[in-house]
C-alpha cells in the first residue's frame, strides 16, 4: 500500500516538475477555487451529487460517456509530457552574480594579457555552471523516467452493455464522474467525494502530517455545527494520492489531472525557486562592487592619463585597478562552502546546494513539523484512567482484551495497547491475558466508531463480558451505568474479574458531565482518547453478535495515547535557543496535540517567543498574549484577507495547527518578510511540507522523507533530529563569518589601494606600481586569504544569526580602507624625499615601485591578524595554524620576489635598500596601532565587527 501510494504521488509530482507556467495564478486563489468546486459536491447528500452534473450517473458512466469525458478533460496526468527545457536550465545555472563577476574579471585578465588567470576564472565559471546544470537536469530526467514507468490500475464502476460492472483500468483513463470502488490499499487517482463507506479510513499523513488514519464517511455535518469547509478536514473528501488503509467504499471522481490538489502543489514547486537571504545579500554586494569598479576605474584612467600623458599605459593601469577593486579569488568562497560541506557531512548532513550552508548561518527562525522531528512518530500509551481521571489499570486491561482478540488489521492504537500490556506484564498481574477467549465480535466501522468483542473465561461457565472500546461520545451514548472503583483498589484483578451490580451505579447527568469534562481536560493536554465500556452477558444467549447488542453498557474509563517526545528534543530546543534561533511548529495535526508538544518543550514561554521587530525579552513578555501562541489553518484563512492582520498573527504564533500545504508556505513567506527580512529554515519530510521546504531560505528534509520533500530540500539529514540542525547552524555561521572576513578584508584593502593610486596618479610623474606588479600583489594577498576557511571564529560571533549585509560591507570598506592610504603616502614620501625619485626617467623608478609593492603587501598580510577578529590579536584571539602559516609564507614570498633572478626582471623590480626595512617595520607597526584604535571606535559606534 505504501509503495503504491508513493508511486502515485511521485507520478503526480514528476509531471509537475516539468510544468512551466508563463503566467501562474496565485496559489491561494487556486486553493480557494479548488475548495469551492469540491465543496459544491461535498456539501450535499450523496444522492444529490448526480443532480449537479446531468451526465453523471449513480451506476457509473457509460463507456461512451467516459470516452467523451477523456477527450474533454484529457488523461489523468498532471501535464502532458514535454521536452526538457535544457537551454532554460543552462541559462539559469549560468546567470548568477558571482558568475557575472568572475566572467568580467576573466575578460579583464585576458585584456591585460594574463591568460593563466583568465583560464582559472573561466574554469570556475564553467565548473559552477556545470554543477548546477547537472543537478537540475538529473532531477528532471529522473522525474521523466519515473512518470513514464508508472502504470497504476484502479477499479471503477462503468455501464457496459447496459449493466454496471466493476472494471480495472489505467489511472490515466479515470475521468470526472467515474465511480471508484475503493478497498484497503487502493490509491485515489483523483480528488473525490464519497457516496458510500464501510469502515473506510484513509492515510493522508503525506498531506496533513497526522499519524493516525482518518475515518471517512458520507455523513454531512449540520450547518449550525460546521466550520468553514476545509478540504483536508472534511469527512467525505478524499484527495488524489491518498490511500485507503482500512475498509471499503465508493467515491465519485470530481477533479483529475492538473486540476487536482496535488497537481496544484506540483505546479507551485515547479515555479522559480525564491531568492534566499544569502543570495540577496551576495547579489547586493556584487552589484556594489561592480558599481564601485565602474566609477573608480575611469577616474584612475583620467587622472593617470592627464598626469603622465601615456593614455595607453593609463588604460592598462585602470584595468588593473578594476581587477584590484573586486576580490579576484571569488572561487575561494566556493572552496569555503565545499570545505564546510565536508565538515557538516561528518555530522550526518548532506548538503545538496552549497549556498544553503551560509543560509543556515543566517537562519533566525526554524519552522519544523512535529511528527518524527520532535516526537518519535509512534503511538504510545500515556495513561489508563477512571472516569474521574484517576490512574487505574482496569481500562487498559479491558482494552487489551478487546484489541488482542479482534480480527482483521490492527490499527496503530490497537498495536500500542497490545505492546504496552505485553511490555508491562509484571505490573499488570502477569499471565492473565491468555485466560480470556472470544465468542463473538462486532468489527469497527467509521460510522459507529466502536469495536466490540464478546469474551469469557473457561472457569466462568456461561458468564461472559462484552468489551467495547471507541470514541468517547459514541461509547457514552450507549452507557447507562458507570463503574465505581473501590477506594482500596482502583485496579481490580483480571484473574477473577466479574462485573456484578455491586460494581456500578446508574449513569446520572452529573456523571455524564464529569466524564465529558475529564475527556475535555485530557484532550486539552494533547492526548488522544479511547473510551472503554463493558457489560455482563450470558454467552449462550448470543447466536450472533450485532451492533444492537452494544447498549446498556457500563462506562469503565479512558486509555490515552500520545506520540512521545524524542529524548533529545528538549535539549535540541535549548541548544537552538542559545543560538538565538526561534522554533515554530507547523503541523497538520490538532491544535491541542501540537500545543502539548510545545508546552513540554518550553516553546510556549511568552518571554521567549516574540518575533515582532525582534523585541527584547521584557517587551516580548508584555506584548504576547498566551492565547495568540496557537493558531489554526481555518483562522489563518480568515485573516488572509487582511495582509497586516495575517502578518501580525504569524509573528506572534508559535504553534500553527491544521495547516494545509499552501498555508505552510504562506506562513514561511510571512516569517521571511517580517523583521525587515529574516532568514527562515523549514524542516519537513512529507508531500505536505514540500511547498514550505522550497519556499524557505533553507529547506531541510530527511533521508527517510518522501522523494518530493527531498527533491525540494537544500539539505538532507541522515538523522531526523533538531540537534543535527543546531550543528548545521553553527557550521553555517562559521562558514558565513569566514566568508565575510574575506570579503570585508579584501574590499577594504582594495578600497584603500584605490585612494592611494589616485593620490599617486595626481602627484607622481610615474606609475606608483606597474599593472603587472599590482596584479601580482593582489594575487599574493588573495592566495593568503585562501586559508580563511580554516580560520577560528570567536565563540561570541556564533551566538547570533549572521547574514550578508551590503551596507555592513560598504561601511567596513569605507571606514577601514582609507586608513591604509596615509601609510602608502608615507612610502611615496620616502621615495620622493629620501631616495629623490621625482621624474619619470629616473633609473630608480623600479626601486620606488618595489618599495610600495613590499609595503603594500606586508601591511595587507600583517593586518589580517587585526581584521579577522574584533578582539586583540595574538592575546584575546588567535588565528588558526593554517592562517598563520599561509600569511607568513606569502609574506616571505613577497619579500624574496625582488631578489629572484628573472622573476624580478619580468616584474621590473629591484632589491630595496637595507635601510628601507627599518622604515617598513615602523610603517607596519604604526598601521597596526591605528587599525586597532579604529577597530575599537568602529565597534563602539556600530556595535558590530564582522
Amino acid at each position: 500500500m505504501v509503495s503504491k501510494m508513493t508511486f502515485s504521488l511521485n507520478a503526480i509530482f514528476a509531471s509537475g516538475f516539468r510544468r512551466s507556467s508563463d503566467n501562474p495564478s496565485d496559489h491561494v486563489t487556486r486553493e480557494e477555487r479548488l475548495t469551492a468546486k469540491l465543496a459544491r459536491f461535498a456539501q450535499v447528500p450523496a444522492s444529490q451529487i448526480f443532480d449537479i452534473e446531468p451526465t453523471w450517473s449513480p451506476v457509473g458512466l457509460s463507456q461512451e460517456a467516459a470516452a467523451e469525458a477523456l477527450k474533454q478533460h484529457g488523461p489523468n496526468t498532471s501535464v502532458a509530457e514535454r521536452p526538457l527545457a535544457a537551454l532554460s536550465i543552462l541559462w539559469t545555472a549560468l546567470w548568477n552574480p558571482f558568475n557575472v563577476l568572475l566572467t568580467i574579471l576573466a575578460i579583464v585578465n585576458i585584456a591585460t594579457q594574463d591568460p593563466a588567470t583568465f583560464a582559472v576564472m573561466i574554469t570556475m565559471v564553467v565548473a559552477s555552471t556545470g554543477l548546477r546544470y547537472w543537478q537540475e537536469m538529473k532531477s528532471m530526467v529522473q522525474a521523466l523516467r519515473l512518470v513514464r514507468s508508472i502504470v497504476t490500475r484502479v477499479r471503477v464502476v462503468r455501464v457496459v452493455n447496459g449493466r454496471p460492472q466493476e472494471l480495472e483500468i489505467d489511472q490515466k483513463e479515470v475521468v470526472p464522474g467515474d465511480i471508484l470502488a475503493v478497498a484497503s490499499g487502493d490509491v485515489f487517482p483523483g480528488d473525490s467525494v464519497l457516496i458510500s463507506s464501510e469502515a473506510l479510513s484513509i492515510a493522508q499523513a503525506s498531506l496533513t502530517g497526522e499519524l493516525m488514519p482518518i475515518d471517512k464517511t458520507v455523513r454531512l455535518v449540520a450547518a449550525s455545527e460546521s466550520e468553514p469547509f476545509h478540504l483536508l478536514n472534511n469527512d467525505n473528501v478524499c484527495l488524489a494520492g491518498t490511500s485507503a488503509s482500512a475498509g471499503n467504499g465508493r467515491a465519485v471522481v470530481i477533479l483529475t489531472g492538473e486540476h487536482t490538489y496535488m497537481a496544484g502543489i506540483a505546479e507551485e514547486l515547479n515555479r522559480k525557486r525564491p531568492e534566499n537571504a544569502v543570495q540577496m545579500g551576495i547579489r547586493k554586494v556584487s552589484y556594489v562592487l561592480l558599481g564601485f569598479m565602474i566609477v573608480m576605474a575611469p577616474m584612475v584612467f583620467i587622472v593617470q592619463g592627464a598626469v603622465s600623458h601615456d593614455w595607453k599605459g593609463a588604460i592598462m593601469f585602470a584595468i588593473a585597478i578594476a581587477v584590484g577593486i573586486t576580490p579576484e579569488m571569488l572561487p575561494m568562497i566556493a572552496s569555503n562552502l565545499a570545505l564546510s560541506a565536508v565538515r557538516i557531512a561528518r555530522q550526518k548532513v548532506i548538503v545538496k546546494r552549497f549556498d544553503a550552508i551560509q543560509n543556515l548561518g543566517a537562519v533566525r527562525v526554524l519552522c519544523s513539523d512535529k511528527t518524527g522531528t520532535l516526537t518519535i512518530d509512534l503511538v504510545r500509551i500515556s495513561s489508563s484512567v477512571t472516569p474521574a481521571g484517576e490512574d487505574s489499570d482496569l481500562p487498559i486491561k479491558l482494552a487489551f482484551i478487546n484489541s488482542s482478540l479482534q480480527t482483521g488489521t490492527r490499527s496503530p492504537i490497537d498495536r500500542a495497547i497490545v505492546d504496552y500490556v505485553c511490555n508491562h506484564e509484571g505490573s499488570l498481574e502477569g499471565d492473565w491475558q491468555n485466560d480470556w477467549h472470544k465468542h463473538g465480535e462486532v468489527p469497527f466501522d467509521s460510522t459507529r466508531r466502536l469495536l466490540s468483542v464478546l469474551v469469557a473465561k473457561e472457569s466462568m461457565d456461561d458468564d461472559g463480558l462484552l468489551v467495547t472500546k471507541g470514541a468517547v461520545e459514541e461509547i457514552l451514548e450507549r452507557c447507562v451505568s458507570v463503574y465505581r472503583y473501590r477506594e482500596d483498589s482502583v485496579s481490580p484483578s483480571m484473574s477473577n474479574f466479574k462485573l456484578d451490580s455491586s460494581c456500578w451505579t446508574n449513569l446520572s447527568d452529573h456523571d455524564r458531565r464529569d466524564i465529558l469534562e475529564t475527556a475535555k481536560r485530557l484532550n486539552e493536554e494533547g492526548l488522544r482518547l479511547v473510551a472503554v465500556a463493558c457489560k455482563a452477558v450470558a454467552v449462550k444467549a448470543f447466536m450472533t453478535l450485532t451492533t444492537a447488542d452494544e447498549d446498556d453498557l457500563v462506562f469503565i474509563g479512558f486509555v490515552s495515547f500520545l506520540d512521545p517526545l524524542k529524548p533529545d528534543a528538549a535539549d535540541a530546543i535549548k541548544e537552538l535557543s542559545k543560538l538565538n534561533v526561534q522554533v515554530r511548529i507547523l503541523t497538520g495535526d490538532a491544535p491541542a496535540v501540537a500545543a502539548k508538544v510545545a508546552r513540554d518543550l518550553g516553546l510556549l514561554d511568552t518571554t521567549n517567543v516574540s518575533l515582532v521587530s525582534e523585541k527584547s525579552d521584557e517587551e516580548a513578555s508584555n506584548s504576547v498574549d498566551p492565547g495568540e501562541l496557537v493558531i489554526t489553518g481555518p483562522r489563518l484563512a480568515e485573516l488572509s484577507k487582511d495582509k497586516d492582520a495575517f502578518a501580525e498573527a504569524v509573528e506572534r504564533a508559535v504553534i500553527f495547527a491544521k495547516l494545509s500545504p499552501y498555508q505552510k508556505l504562506e506562513v514561511v513567506k510571512a516569517l521571511r518578510a517580517g523583521g525587515g527580512g529574516r532568514a527562515v529554515a523549514f524542516l519537513g519530510d512529507g508531500v505536505n511540507d514540500a511547498l514550505a521546504i522550497r519556499g524557505a531560505d533553507v529547506g531541510i528534509s530527511v533521508d527517510s522523507g518522501t522523494e518530493i520533500a527531498k527533491e525540494a530540500a537544500d539539505v538532507i539529514l541522515l538523522e531526523k533530529s533538531l540537534h543535527v540542525v543546531a550543528v548545521g547552524v553553527v557550521q553555517g555561521r562559521i562558514t558565513l563569518l569566514n566568508t565575510m572576513k574575506y570579503i570585508k578584508m579584501a574590499c577594504s584593502s582594495n578600497f584603500g589601494n584605490v585612494f592611494s593610486v589616485l593620490v599617486a596618479s595626481a602627484w607622481l610623474p610615474y606609475q606608483p606600481m606597474l599593472p603587472l606588479q599590482l596584479l601580482t600583489q593582489n594575487l599574493l594577498y588573495d592566495f593568503s586569504q585562501g586559508s580563511i576557511p580554516w580560520d577560528n571564529v570567536d565563540p561570541e560571533y556564533l551566538e547570533a544569526p549572521r547574514s550578508w549585509g551590503a551596507m555592513s560591507i560598504i561601511r567596513f570598506m569605507v571606514c577601514l580602507g582609507p586608513f591604509s592610504s596615509p601609510f602608502d603616502i608615507i612610502t611615496f614620501c620616502i621615495n620622493w624625499f629620501h631616495y629623490d625619485i621625482r621624474t619619470l626617467d629616473s633609473p630608480l623608478v623600479p626601486l620606488a615601485q618595489t618599495n610600495w609593492f613590499l609595503e603594500g603587501s606586508l601591511t595587507q598580510l600583517f593586518i589580517i591578524q587585526f581584521l579577522r577578529t574584533g578582539k586583540i590579536p595574538f592575546i584575546q584571539s588567535r588565528a588558526s595554524l593554517p592562517v598563520v602559516l599561509v600569511t607568513f609564507g606569502i609574506a616571505c614570498i613577497a619579500m624574496i620576489i625582488p631578489y629572484i633572478p628573472k622573476v624580478n626582471t619580468a616584474l621590473h623590480m629591484t632589491p630595496p635598500h637595507p635601510e628601507f626595512y627599518a622604515y617598513l617595520v615602523g610603517i607596519v607597526a604604526s598601521y597596526a596601532a591605528v587599525v586597532h584604535v579604529v577597530k575599537t571606535l568602529y565597534q563602539m559606534k556600530f556595535k558590530e565587527w564582522l
